[in-house]
């Protein structure tokens, strides 16, 4: 079939009609691209148990697994909204739930001289990454005096992150909480990414839960790995701890497809090196710099 520059012309303006369309489609917003059932892991089971926390359903760690606490959170969410009891959350109930999760939405609030987006956080109780998704925020270190800032409610399902103290516990407490997953939180810019840990005797050896926590990392390091210490808030178990983390790639490596080739070191109060068995003195230095970012 020839194609005239008029009809040329008409395919381009029906394509960009159509992706507009697909771009704006609520139905698509924010939902996961499976439905979520017992027994499945990942991000969206994090959200999924976000959402199911805030609304009082869900008590726990909220870790990407989909167990026996997240099903009866699902359930009883379903019973309380005339929905099928399947313990399934597929298109019917994720909209319904973030329907009643959008009944509480955000306030705003100015930047006053020397706010960090950390203290911002930690005023109004959500997480660093909250605020960054809410507002296009591109350089979390960049925000100014007289900025206004979306900060979203309990309807936006935000991490669990900034809430409670931070805290210094000892590696032999941290290791009994730190288990699976749990959310890095880099003090200086306030950027967070989604870890899981692999092993480790003497300290933590964690990796990134997928690519997109791999590249936010390698953001934190401005684009390059290394054996830089950096202060870091460990979110585990409900809990915030006072942690020091390294940026290099090292060692085996548990968690496939993530783009990270191997693991990184996570370190705590009277954590110790596995090479030497020494405490490093770096380390412990980031640790006390997270404490005191309270």
């Amino acid at each position: 079939m020839r194609v005239t520059l008029g009809h040329a012309r008409v395919l381009v303006v029906v394509a960009l009609v159509a992706a507009v369309f697909v771009c704006t489609c609520p139905a698509m917003a924010g939902a996961p691209s499976r439905a979520l059932k017992k027994g499945m892991r990942g991000d969206d089971v994090v959200r999924l148990q976000q959402g199911l926390a805030n609304l009082g359903l869900y008590i726990g760690e909220c870790d990407g697994l989909f167990g026996d606490c997240t099903l009866q959170a699902v359930e009883a969410f379903q019973r309380q909204h005339g929905l099928r009891v399947d313990g399934v959350v597929g298109a019917s109930t994720w909209e319904r739930l973030e329907a009643e999760l959008a009944k509480g939405r955000t306030k705003t609030y100015i930047v006053s001289p020397g706010d960090s987006l950390w203290a911002i956080a930690r005023k109004f109780g959500v997480g660093v990454q909250d605020i960054v998704r809410a507002n296009d925020i591109r350089d979390p270190s960049s925000i100014r005096a007289g900025q206004e800032l979306r900060i979203p409610g309990a309807g936006d399902v935000p991490s669990r992150g900034g809430r409670g103290p931070v805290e210094v516990l000892h590696w032999d407490k941290v290791k009994t909480l730190f288990r699976a997953y749990a959310t890095v939180v880099d003090v200086r810019t306030g950027l967070s990414f989604r870890v899981r840990r692999r092993g480790g005797h003497f300290h933590a050896d964690a990796e990134p839960a997928g690519t997109e926590d791999t590249a936010i990392m390698k953001r934190i390091y401005g684009g390059r790995w290394s054996w830089e210490r950096r202060p870091i808030v460990l979110e585990v178990a409900g809990r915030r701890i006072a942690a020091s983390m390294n940026g290099m790639p090292h060692g085996g490596e548990s968690v496939r497809g993530n783009g990270f080739p191997g693991h990184f070191c996570i370190h705590f109060a009277g954590s110790r090196l596995h090479g030497s068995g020494e405490i490093d003195r770096e380390h412990q230095a980031c640790v006390r710099e997270a404490a005191a970012s309270e």
